[in-house]
């Protein structure tokens, strides 16, 4: 069973998955954090 475990986490398929996933996650920090961002930064120059 663990030799399955670690055939599948060494494989192919799970590099592209976890590529895939990597950058799905930051394309939601940058879009999350943007708008924040902007609100920070105007609330810093209307005051």
């Amino acid at each position: 069973m663990i030799a399955k475990m670690m055939e599948a986490l060494d494989g192919e398929r799970f590099d592209m998955v976890m590529e895939k996933t990597l950058r799905g996650m930051t394309h939601v920090m940058m879009w999350g954090c943007l708008p924040y961002f902007l609100y920070v930064v105007i609330r810093l120059f209307t005051n």
